[in-house]
């Protein structure tokens, strides 16, 4: 066969490949040797965090339905402020994505000062990979067993209540100014150091109840030292399936966490089907299943479309939620 003849046939054959010829990413781009191009997952937040684990769970997955590896790169700082600049400025080819949780594209616009990237002009949604809502928890000790008797209890302590909080602006403290505001309570919040601390302190009494997620509430509640009381999200909670949701309370109540694959916001609609069908069979995976349900809340995938409306929702909670706390930008 001539030159061009095989030429011609190699032609033909590409153009009925899905992604052959074009730049970068996922379209089959070959290093020298034959190997696939790694493509990183960005993570804003240190090795064994709960958006880590989500990451390593999602990482195999996503390796062999894009065809290429994918590695996990540990950026953390700012408040996942670095790792989402990194995003926002890195080449729409496919190479770089991020697994993003919800803090730093709701509340940190509203947290710091300058930021270096917009989430909204510079991070597209891909797909949503976990949802579920932060856990309502009282101190066994008070008796409290649902949310009227939180109400109640409340009441009665007047201005000695307070709740506490992982620190100032992140998601359970900006949830809690938006939960007291519907039960027209009036509660001093007392930040600390992380939520292993606020768990520690919500065992031995020293606040009326707090926001979190399971894990830093788990040896607590096998102890019996506190109570979780309700669900704070949209979705039944995996682990607690019958445990009443505020939002059924008192509607527009929302205290949940979530994470999406995300991208720069250039990304050629080629690349954004092609990941979101990767991550979308990833989530459908049994095995994946069960591992996310195990750290946290569980899998819970929205495509593009569905996902924006529902980060535009979550944006105007993170609004008013930042007014009610009286969060000033740093």
């Amino acid at each position: 066969m001539s030159i061009a003849r095989r030429a011609a046939l190699v032609s033909l054959i590409g153009s009925l490949l899905p992604g052959w010829g074009t730049s970068g990413g996922w379209a089959a781009a070959q290093a020298p040797g034959g190997a696939t191009q790694p493509v990183r997952a960005i993570c804003g937040s240190s090795p064994g965090s709960i958006t880590d684990l989500i990451a390593r769970i999602v990482q195999p997955g996503l390796a062999q339905r894009l065809g290429q590896p994918v590695v996990v790169d540990n950026r953390p700082g700012a408040g996942g402020n670095i790792a989402a600049e990194m995003l926002a400025r890195a080449a729409p080819d496919g190479s770089t994505i991020m697994v993003i949780s919800a803090g730093i594209v709701t509340l940190n616009p509203f947290l710091y000062r300058g930021l270096p990237f917009d989430p909204v002009r510079d991070i597209r949604l891909v797909s949503r990979l976990t949802a579920g809502g932060f856990l309502l928890a009282v101190p066994a000790a008070t008796g409290v067993t649902d949310l009227d008797g939180l109400v109640a209890h409340l009441r009665r302590k007047g201005g000695a209540a307070n709740y506490g909080s992982p620190g100032i602006g992140f998601a359970m403290h900006v949830g809690s100014e938006v939960f007291l505001q519907a039960i027209g309570a009036r509660v001093t919040h007392v930040p600390y150091r992380g939520s292993a601390e606020a768990a520690n302190a919500l065992a031995a009494g020293e606040v009326d109840f707090l926001f979190d997620s399971r894990g830093p509430l788990l040896p607590h509640l096998e102890a019996g030292r506190i109570r979780v009381i309700a669900n704070g999200g949209t979705l039944p909670d995996p682990n607690y399936p019958d445990l009443p949701r505020l939002s059924d309370r008192l509607p527009g109540v929302v205290v949940q966490s979530w994470t999406a694959i995300a991208a720069p916001a250039v990304l050629a609609a080629p690349l954004l089907r092609r990941l979101d069908d990767a991550t979308r069979a990833t989530l459908e995976d049994p095995v994946v299943e069960d591992r996310l349900r195990r750290v946290g809340n569980g899998g819970s995938y929205l495509g593009p479309e569905a996902l924006a409306a529902f980060f535009a929702e979550e944006r105007a909670r993170a609004v008013r939620g930042v007014e009610l706390a009286g969060i000033r930008p740093q």
